[in-house]
């Protein structure tokens, strides 16, 4: 008997080297490792031996299941498997594991071919969780708006399968509500490690790395939230943070209507997260500030209702120097209307760092000052 003709060619490539060599344990071992590895990637597990084996097989609806599990029959097989498979880990590859053995080619041959047979079964086997399925509910018209929702979603995505599901919904972000998708991906990279976000962003790096339509750069800048921009490639995020500084500086607006015209609503889903991490926030706030001077009350009216409260949340921490002009000019000249919206910003937080940074100027407005939320 040959055993490379007797076993599928991806477990003869595992075991190859050690088989050829004579070194029949380490082939047993090699196909353990096989078999471990093909679960934990069918079923997204990070366990390992007996307890990934209950994982997988184990309960009333497990990852992997042999048959539809509806009689008793088939319900006797999956348990049955799932012993054996333990009984592999307890009885095989443990005491090699942990003692030294030397088995023979017989031995081996045997081992291999039944693990084989294991690895066939669990190849025909069904997963419970199902790529295409878990999408429809995330297009799904009725989807609900929440983080709360969407964090329950992602309870359900096996955790080696989540980088998977992220890059499908970008590659197909048209074909769901922005709104929704923005929700779902915000909770989904929150549970990715760095290598797979780097991951993602290399994907939403080709996206935008060429593309002249205005609804991809719409959806990619909504999706994905403000706090990893810094992921992309730099070159893509300089090219599209022009994109977006040139549609938000030639933004018109119709105050009746409240409708941005031919420019300003691609800048529009901007959000403080996103200011932070531009390139230029200097740029970005000082022409939100002549934006909002100008004599246009369309262009005011634009800035007050889609950036004002971003610019300024941008620049909450590391003030830049035309937000600390703009309210200290208003400051010395007693603009009221501007003073008191330095006044809202602060008033009711003791550690805004505001409160230094215009210390000198407020000593002449003893009427701003901290004050306890009175709830």
């Amino acid at each position: 008997m040959t055993i490379q003709n007797e076993v599928n060619v991806e477990l003869w490539e595992t075991i190859k080297k050690n088989y050829e060599a004579e070194n029949y344990t380490g082939a047993i071992l090699d196909s353990m490792f096989r078999l471990t590895d093909t679960i934990r990637n069918k079923t997204g597990l990070e366990g390992d031996g007996a307890s990934l084996i209950g994982q997988a097989f184990g309960g009333d609806n497990p990852r992997i299941k042999l048959n539809k599990l509806q009689t008793d029959s088939e319900k006797d097989v999956q348990r049955g498997i799932q012993e054996i498979l333990r009984g592999t880990y307890t009885a095989i590859r443990n005491p090699r594991s942990h003692d030294s053995a030397k088995d023979e080619k017989a031995t081996a041959d045997a081992i291999v071919i039944f693990i084989n047979y294991l690895l066939d079964l669990i190849d025909k086997s069904k997963l419970s969780f199902d790529e295409e399925d878990f999408l429809k509910r995330v297009f799904d018209p009725y989807y609900v708006k929440t983080c709360e929702y969407s964090d329950l979603l992602i309870e359900e995505i096996p955790k080696r399968q989540r980088t998977n599901v992220a890059v499908t919904i970008i590659l197909r972000r048209r074909e769901v509500d922005i709104v929704s998708l923005g929700y779902f991906l915000t909770s989904l990279l929150e549970k990715l490690e760095d290598a797979e976000l780097s991951r993602v962003y290399k994907v939403i790096s080709d996206e935008l790395r060429t593309t002249i339509e205005e609804d991809d750069v719409r959806y990619l800048v909504h999706i994905c939230p403000g706090k990893y921009w810094v992921r992309m490639e730099e070159a893509v995020r300089i090219r599209t943070e022009s994109i977006l500084y040139e549609d938000f500086s030639n933004a018109s607006y119709d105050i009746a209507l409240q409708r941005c015209g031919k420019q300003g609503s691609l800048a529009a889903w901007i959000t403080a997260d996103h200011l932070k991490n531009f390139n230029q926030l200097v740029k970005w706030t000082r022409r939100a500030i002549d934006m909002r001077e100008s004599s246009d009350a369309g262009l005011k009216a634009y800035i007050d209702r889609f950036f004002w409260s971003e610019i300024c949340e941008a620049n909450k921490e590391a003030i830049t120097w035309p937000m600390k002009n703009y309210f200290k000019k208003a400051l010395a000249d007693g603009n009221l209307e501007i003073i008191q919206e330095l006044k809202e910003r602060i008033t009711w937080y003791e550690q805004h760092p505001w409160w230094k940074v215009f210390e000198e100027e407020l000593k002449n407005y003893p009427d701003i000052k901290y004050e306890e939320f009175p709830f």
